[in-house]
């Protein structure tokens, strides 16, 4: 009797400790907590329901489905420039947020288990592919670059951009801090402390990035990669802007031999599958030199 008291007190403080387990500060809604719980319960079952499971590219693919239509709106995470908190939206989102949201959502459901809620895990996973710390956040604690995004996440995601016939691109990075007055919290960097700090970090990661190789696909090349991308490879539109690293991000989506992509579409407004595949979209685009693919593992 002794020893199952004790192994009922044990289970009853591991218990006690999930559910005191700290949730990471953010912002959200109602609604966009409904949201993410009611998609990342229906990618479970699709996965549990799904002959060996489904892989992560699949999952962000329905993902990115159950957004469609959703409005993009701009500037989500800087509402309030003067109070750095995790932004978490489902109903508005732009194009590397829309990327970002379905990585999340599939890796959630993947992984969570135990007593942990799942918007609380999914919460914890966007915070830890947003941030290079913990809270509290400071401005230039936010992964900005895609490039850093994507070099971060090694492990989780995969760039195949060379293994589909990429190349070395030269195009250092430096756009941020080279245009501090396009960003509210960098602007009054010369009288703000606070603002000269974060820039101050900003140019240092930007330094970093520039150890490693930059990489694409040339606007030439990506007929042929087209032949090996799936749906749910990440597709980033590589920039021609001076020291920009990548001007849109999107999805693959595949069907019937077409390799088009899923995005949030600023002209159109909202989250949808686009009319073009993906070299057409790139090959007019005077803003873009080519793509970068990355694999969700």
């Amino acid at each position: 009797m002794r020893r199952i008291m004790i192994l009922f007190m044990a289970l009853f403080a591991m218990s006690a400790r999930c559910q005191e387990s700290p949730v990471v500060d953010h912002v959200t809604t109602e609604a966009d907590k409904t949201l993410a719980c009611e998609i990342i319960d229906s990618l479970r079952k699709a996965d549990s329901e799904t002959p060996g499971g489904m892989n992560m590219p699949q999952m962000m693919t329905m993902a990115a489905m159950s957004l469609l239509g959703t409005p993009y709106v701009a500037g989500t995470l800087d509402e309030d420039p003067q109070s750095e908190r995790l932004r978490i939206f489902l109903t508005k989102t732009d194009c590397i947020l829309f990327v970002e949201t379905c990585l999340n959502l599939a890796r959630t459901a993947r992984n969570t288990g135990g007593d942990t809620p799942d918007f609380d895990a999914f919460v914890a996973n966007v915070a830890s592919t947003r941030y290079r710390k913990e809270p509290p956040y400071s401005y230039s604690d936010r992964v900005h670059y895609t490039t850093e995004w994507i070099r971060r996440l090694d492990g989780v995601l995969k760039d195949i951009t060379l293994d589909l016939g990429g190349e070395v691109n030269d195009h250092p990075i430096h756009f941020m801090s080279s245009h501090p007055d396009s960003y509210k919290q960098l602007a009054d960097a010369d009288n703000i402390p606070r603002s000269a700090l974060d820039l101050k970090k900003i140019r240092e990661v930007e330094e970093e990035l520039n150890k490693s190789p930059m990489t694409y696909i040339p606007k030439s090349g990506i007929a042929a990669a087209s032949r090996q991308i799936r749906s749910g490879d990440i597709i980033c539109f590589v920039s021609t802007v001076d020291g920009l690293d990548i001007a849109h991000v999107g999805m693959a989506y595949v069907e019937n031999g077409r390799v088009g992509f899923i995005h949030a579409s600023q002209n159109d407004g909202k989250v949808e599958i686009d009319s073009r595949t993906i070299e057409e979209y790139v090959l007019p685009r005077r803003n873009l030199s080519g793509i970068k693919v990355v694999r969700p593992l």
